[in-house]
């Protein structure tokens, strides 16, 4: 596994100018790059004799600025000696968003196809490059993986909390379905969730190659294979009952599991809201499913005004949705909730 490093600032004017060419501005305003060990070092891209008479581009090492100039480049060249663009191979553990972004944008509009090969690697910001592809072929022994968007220096923070928020309606506009976009939000900047033969089926992938071994979901371990059904109820949170308590692994296999049940239970979607709350100096991340009795379950990540997560809960609601039993994921402390006539939260008792 490659080990996260810096991360270069985008300026605002850089992002103002990070526009699709259908004119639709991308991440306004903000002030993040998405990484996953970038380095100074430009990406290796060059054009190849394709099999059908055009060219292939291949794109690997880490996106850093001009990558996509150089690609649109190369692309400009093709076309003016006649040629069509095949295909874009990609390897590359990601890099600046918005060079990302730039390059999601160019492979769109040309309707190009998009290749992860044999071993290859194509992770954070060389996923949006990727799910702008059409078709989009991936092999079996390669990985895909994805994570939250960091400011320079690898730190989250308010600004890397907008990014992430805007990468994911970019992914939503590529058609990246909403289970993968809740575990992109989900999952920290230095950690990173490989997505499976499934997850990237899910996304109209067509894999190639002798299936390999089942993927980890997360960077540390892999996974126990649960249903969501297995996670309604509090008593199976607690560190206590958990196989691996406080375990990142742990909690992002719930979050997955509870990610693909809330977009089975709303036509796709998954049921993810983000609130900030100034007054408080925090964000709060939601996400919302349906408990197999039909009460409203609720998965909550409070991160600090610095964008440093501070609590990770899980909620169940009464069947008339006015109160609500919470338990830390980290520590299995419990409290209960009860709703004031403003429509208010209001803590009543803790254990």
């Amino acid at each position: 596994m490659r080990s996260p490093e810096a991360c270069g600032k985008l300026g605002a004017t850089d992002l103002v100018n990070a526009t699709m060419s259908s004119g639709s501005a991308i991440f306004l305003g903000m002030a993040a790059a998405l990484c996953w060990g970038a380095s100074a070092s430009s990406a290796t891209i060059k054009s190849l004799p394709g099999k059908h008479g055009g060219v292939t581009i291949q794109i690997s090492g880490r996106f850093t600025t001009g990558d996509a100039d150089a690609f649109i480049s190369e692309v400009k060249q093709a076309t003016a000696a006649g040629k069509y663009i095949e295909n874009v191979q990609l390897d590359s553990a990601g890099g600046k968003l918005l060079e990302g972004v730039k390059l999601a944008g160019a492979i769109r509009e040309g309707k190009i196809s998009t290749t992860v090969g044999q071993g290859a690697v194509c992770a954070s910001a060389c996923f949006l490059a990727f799910a702008a592809g059409d078709p989009k072929f991936v092999d079996h022994s390669a990985q895909i993986g994805v994570h939250k968007a960091s400011h320079e220096g690898g730190r989250e923070t308010v600004l890397s909390g907008v990014a992430t928020v805007s990468m994911a309606h970019f992914a939503k506009e590529l058609g990246v379905p909403s289970a993968i976009i809740t575990r992109m939000m989900m999952t920290p900047p230095t950690k990173i969730v490989w997505l499976s033969s499934g997850d990237l089926q899910s996304m109209g992938v067509k894999m190639a190659g002798p299936p390999a071994q089942a993927r980890p979901v997360a960077t540390d371990q892999l996974p126990v294979q649960q249903t969501p059904a297995e996670f309604a109820s509090l008593a199976a949170l607690t560190p206590q009952a958990r196989a691996a308590p406080k375990s990142a692994s742990a909690w992002n296999e719930f979050i997955d599991n509870a990610a693909k049940l809330s977009a089975d239970q709303n036509e796709g979607n998954a049921a993810l809201s983000r609130l900030c709350q100034p007054e408080l100096k925090n964000c709060v991340l939601g996400l919302a499913y349906l408990l197999v009795d039909g009460r409203q379950g609720l998965a909550v990540v409070i991160q600090d005004a610095n964008g440093k997560t501070v609590r990770r809960e899980v909620c169940e609601f009464n069947r008339s949705d006015d109160v609500r039993i919470c338990v830390d994921w980290d520590s299995g402390a419990k409290h209960r909730d009860t709703k004031n006539t403003k429509g208010d939260w209001i803590q009543i008792a803790r254990e």
